[in-house]
Parts: structure tokens; sequence; C-alpha cells
């Protein structure tokens, strides 16, 4: 059984040598040219399937179609499609990238080549466009940043004052002392104003006080108007 089985093998390597001798071909080019009708019936798949996805718009996908076009049969023209997508998807870099790639790697100067360079100049003129862009984010940001870190400053800074004047109006005398200490003045004088207006004024000692004085002026008035003429007050001589 097992001979017969072996046989058989035999017989079908040694159909396979001779047919392989007969077309002139050998084995391993043979099996060669098989991988190699595989990958490009897979590659027509793929550039299929990219163009439907790229007229639908869906250029995330077309793009990952194109590219897997490119690794099955790298073909310049696929470049060229995967550029497109690029464009399309505001990758502008890697869209001139790709442009570039095509015009290099194509045999001779391809068919659309001005149209090509027209490409890659707009995308290079959209990549100083956005690193402008960049830049003036990232410096609105930082100036952003600044004024943040400057309010924050300026707000601490005001917290510092308020915690100063609340140390300084705990430990030192101010408005609220002033104010205590005139309140406890002024109960004295006003009771010593209702204690001087309890008493009726005959018992105020600067009333008669007043009225002495008045009279003692009034005295010497009268005595002044009705006293005589001044005499000599000398005593002469003895031996006179």
């Amino acid at each position: 059984m097992r001979s017969s089985i072996h046989s058989r093998r035999t017989e079908h390597k040694a159909l396979g040598l001779v047919l392989a001798l007969a077309l002139g071909t050998p084995l391993p080019a043979v099996a060669a040219d098989a991988t190699a009708a595989a990958a490009e019936s897979q590659a027509r798949e793929r550039f299929s399937e990219g163009n439907l996805a790229y007229d639908l718009g869906e250029f995330d996908r077309a793009l990952k179609s194109f590219s897997e076009a490119y690794r099955l049969k790298p073909l310049p023209a696929f470049l060229f499609n995967i550029a497109q997508c690029h464009r399309q998807l505001k990758n502008p870099s890697r869209a001139a990238f790709f442009y570039r790639r095509y015009l290099s790697l194509s045999e001779g100067e391809p068919a659309n080549a001005d149209v090509v360079r027209e490409l890659i100049a707009e995308m290079d003129a959209q990549v100083r466009v956005q690193e402008a862009q960049r830049r003036e984010r990232e410096r609105f940001a930082r100036d952003r940043e600044l004024q943040r870190a400057r309010e924050q400053a300026a707000l601490a800074e005001a917290r510092a004052n308020e915690a100063r004047l609340a140390a300084n109006s705990s430990s030192a005398p101010g408005r609220d002392g002033a104010s205590q200490a005139l309140a406890i003045q002024v109960p004295d004088a006003s009771v010593e104003t209702e204690a001087g207006a309890s008493k009726p004024w005959t018992r105020r000692w600067y009333v008669w006080a007043g009225v002495g004085a008045a009279a003692l002026l009034a005295g010497g008035a009268v005595w002044l108007a009705t006293a005589p003429e001044p005499r000599d007050t000398t005593l002469g001589t003895v031996g006179r």
C-alpha cells in the first residue's frame, strides 16, 4: 500500500518536472509568477476599492486602500493617488512628499508632471501658512499664560495687603480704639453736666462768686463818686 502511494507521488513530481521542462521555465520561476499574479490581482482590488472610496469622499479609507495596493505592487501611480488623498485630508506636508516621490520614481516624466509640480507648490504654500498659524497659536497661548500669571500675582498681592492691614488693625489702636476712648470720656462730661443741671442756680458757687464780684465793683464805684476831696497828708515841719 505504502509503495503504491510513494510511486504515485513520484509520478506526480516527475510529471511536474516534465511539464516545467517542456515549458522551458524552472519551477521556482513558475511559483514566483503565480505569487506575482496573485499580488497584482489583490492590488487591482485595493485600487478599485480606493477609487470607489475616493469618489464617495471617504478619503481615509481611500488612503488605506491605495497604500495597501502600493505594498502589493509598488507602482508610482499609486503614490500619486496617495498624495491626492493627503491633499483632501488637509495634510499638505504629506501630500507634497508623495507628489515628489511620484515624480522621482516614475519612468521618465509623467504626462501630468506640470500639474503635479503646481500641486507641490500649492502644498508647500499651505505648509508655510500652517506653520505661521501654529506659531501664532503658540504665541497666543504664551501670552494667555503670562496674563493669567500676572492676574494670579496681583490677586496674591491684594490678599497679602489685606492680611497685613488686618494684622496692623488688631495690633495697634486704630479708629475703633479712638472711638472707645471717646465713648469713655463722653459719659463723664454728660454726668457732670447732668449733675450740675440737677442743682438749682441759687446753689451754684460760681453764680454767687459772680454776684460778689459785681457787688464789689459797684461799691467801689459809689465810694469814688461820694468821697471828699483828697487832703494833704504831709505833717509839715516841727519848728513852724
